[in-house]
């Protein structure tokens, strides 16, 4: 299936012709996209801080390096990692087998889409869930050096599925007014095609 190039999320012609549902896609697209690229700015700075002040902290301190530098990666990893599975799905950067799609009307595209959204909102609800529900488990655990809960990795699997969950619904939204070409093509640079 070719895909249409995606519709500007912003387009003041898009909000005149979608309504209301439009705008409220865009506010949570907005929303979403700023907080995410602020958590892989703030965690993306601090983990490279870390790991390269711990290189040149093995060679110039006698205790070769600092103890607390194994444990904060594991612990902001996970942000940085689900902030990026979030951007990816309002670019759509993941990826997907779409041989039935093409075979469909576009109203039949339109209602897959977004039975397909249903499922994957549902499915990051149980996830987010699941992970909350482990977040207590293991919040007993702690790091040997700085004391960090191990349950600050579980809370950024959560908070990653709420960020998947508002952009889904948000493209659920789209879908619904527009249609399936609402749905975002990936930069071909970006996919190596």
């Amino acid at each position: 299936m070719t895909r249409v190039a995606p519709l500007p999320h912003h387009d003041a012609q898009d909000l005149a012709t979608g309504g209301g549902a439009l705008a409220v896609a865009n506010i949570i697209d907005r929303s979403v996209g700023f907080v995410c690229r602020a958590m892989i700015l703030l965690t993306g700075i601090a983990l490279l801080g870390i790991l390269t002040a711990n290189v040149i902290a093995r060679y110039v301190l006698e205790s070769g390096g600092f103890r607390f530098a194994q444990e904060l990666p594991e612990r902001l990893f996970p942000w940085f990692i689900m902030a990026g599975v979030a951007l990816a799905v309002q670019k759509g950067g993941h990826m997907a087998v779409e041989s039935v799609l093409s075979r469909l009307s576009r109203n039949g595209a339109r209602a897959m889409l977004l039975v397909g959204h249903a499922i994957i909102i549902a499915s990051y609800a149980i996830l987010g869930w699941e992970a909350i529900g482990v977040a207590d488990i293991v919040s007993i655990e702690t790091s040997p050096v700085l004391g960090l809960s191990s349950s600050y990795s579980y809370y950024a699997l959560a908070l990653g599925c709420v960020a998947v969950i508002l952009t889904t619904f948000a493209l659920a939204l789209r879908v619904a007014m527009v249609g399936p070409e609402a749905m975002p093509a990936p930069d071909p640079e970006e996919t190596g095609i």
